[in-house]
């Protein structure tokens, strides 16, 4: 393995931080690994810190095929925020996983992907004047 894992309770939601580098044979593990987790841990709130991982490039092949799985895996089961500091294109993940059903979302913002995880913000009215 080219990466290591580690997990942290922080009560309502997991830390997954990820160390190394990238290696997409690892990567395409990591969704079953979130999910054994979630069930063990009775916690369905991820945030995933990618920051510390080094790599060049990332084929967006390899991007299409990791959101795929995280939405085949966690779907509507585990509510996914990535922390990661990559290029504007490499959004991709997000839109293929998002397209597929997944709750996830990638920040480049410690702070903004906790407050993501702890709020649901999918009930919202029509009239944005409505209170």
């Amino acid at each position: 393995m080219n990466s290591t894992y580690a997990f942290k309770n922080k009560v309502q939601f997991l830390v997954m931080s990820i160390d190394g580098i990238y290696d997409y044979w690892d990567f395409i593990k990591y969704p079953k690994v979130i999910l054994r987790k979630c069930q063990s841990a009775q916690v369905y709130r991820v945030l995933v810190d990618l920051i510390p991982v080094s790599y060049t490039e990332l084929p967006t092949i390899e991007l299409f095929f990791l959101g795929e799985i995280i939405a085949e895996v966690l779907r509507d089961k585990v509510k996914l925020a990535l922390v990661w500091k990559g290029k504007e294109e490499e959004q991709f993940l997000e839109q293929v996983a998002t397209n597929r059903a997944a709750n996830m979302r990638i920040f480049d913002s410690v702070k903004i992907a906790e407050y993501w995880l702890l709020h649901d913000h999918e009930v919202q009215t029509s009239n944005p004047h409505k209170v």
